[in-house]
């Protein structure tokens, strides 16, 4: 009895050994060829293994560990991106660009070329409207309102000759001005700025002659002009350097420019004549040419050049 317990014990142990030898080398088997398998393919495959001598017992799957280096380090790469991007443009250091500011207030002179006329005469006979040139230069400042918009006043001094006449003779106007302007400038662009204001201007000089062949005409003058004058000035103007402008101006004025000159063929009345020397009086303002009606207009060409 002992040596057939002994004999049966001796072939349990045997068979337990052999099954035992069988499955760890199908197990190792197994982890070997799915490891290979996630490296390669980079997923999860399910390996069916061979156990047809001895029932596989449950095995749990072995943990994804060449899985998780591959997702370790494509998280790795994406954090570093943003880092790296920041080391090459760092924003801190990128330079800033300040556009140059316009002063609060600025201040220049100027000058202007001038094509002027009279204009609005109510009987001028056969002659020609008096047209001709002139020039002014001055003193201009610049106030800033608001972003945009600004105040302009100027003084300047302004010539103009002017003249007109027919075969027989011709008239000159030869006057000085001290103008008086104040302007409102609105940015169009850039570039390109309008301005809208009035003009106050006192007549400071006047030499009025007749040349040609009618000159006995000049001892029957008595011209004067308006002291004060009126009008509107409508200009354009243009930035071409941040302290040099540009701007073309268009002048009407609003009062006659010869109120009170009367017409000598027409207007003249004995109560106009000096009894005693029989000649008009000197306070009586004459003209052989009606003047009446007459305003000034001109088209002015300026540069500024601005110190401050």
């Amino acid at each position: 009895m002992k040596k057939f317990a002994a004999g049966l014990l001796t072939a349990l142990c045997a068979t337990a050994f052999s099954f035992a030898q069988e499955y760890n080398q199908a197990t190792v088997q197994y982890t070997q060829d799915y490891s290979q398998a996630e490296w390669d393919n980079a997923q999860p495959t399910t390996q069916t293994v061979n156990t047809s001598n001895a029932p596989a017992p449950e095995v749990a799957k072995p943990i994804a560990a060449p899985q998780a280096a591959p997702v370790a380090q494509q998280e790795t790469n994406a954090i570093a991106t943003p880092s790296q991007n920041e080391e090459t443009m760092p924003i801190d250091e990128q330079p800033t660009i300040t556009p140059k500011k316009k002063q609060p207030i600025s201040i220049g002179a100027r000058a202007s070329f001038i094509y002027g006329n009279f204009w609005g005469f109510k009987k001028l006979d056969d002659l020609e409207e008096p047209s001709g040139f002139g020039a002014d230069f001055g003193i201009v400042s610049r106030f800033t309102i608001t972003k945009g918009l600004s105040f302009s006043p100027e003084i300047a001094f302004r010539l103009l000759y002017l003249e007109h006449g027919d075969e027989d003779y011709t008239r000159n106007f030869d006057m000085t001005f001290l103008d008086f302007a104040f302007y409102v400038q609105g940015e169009i662009s850039n570039a390109f700025y309008l301005e809208v204001g009035p003009q106050l201007s006192i007549n400071t000089s006047g030499d009025y002659t007749i040349e040609g062949d009618s000159e006995t005409f000049d001892i029957f003058e008595n011209i004067e002009q308006s002291t004060v004058e009126f009008g509107l000035n409508i200009g354009l103007g243009y930035h071409v350097l941040n302290n040099l402008t540009v701007g073309f101006r268009w002048y009407m004025g609003f009062n006659e420019v010869f109120p009170d000159v009367k017409y000598y063929f027409d207007d003249i009345t004995p109560d106009d004549y000096d009894p005693k020397t029989n000649k008009i009086k000197s306070s009586v303002k004459t003209s052989v040419s009606n003047l009446k009606g007459a305003h000034t207009m001109m088209f002015k060409f300026g540069v500024t050049y601005w110190f401050i």
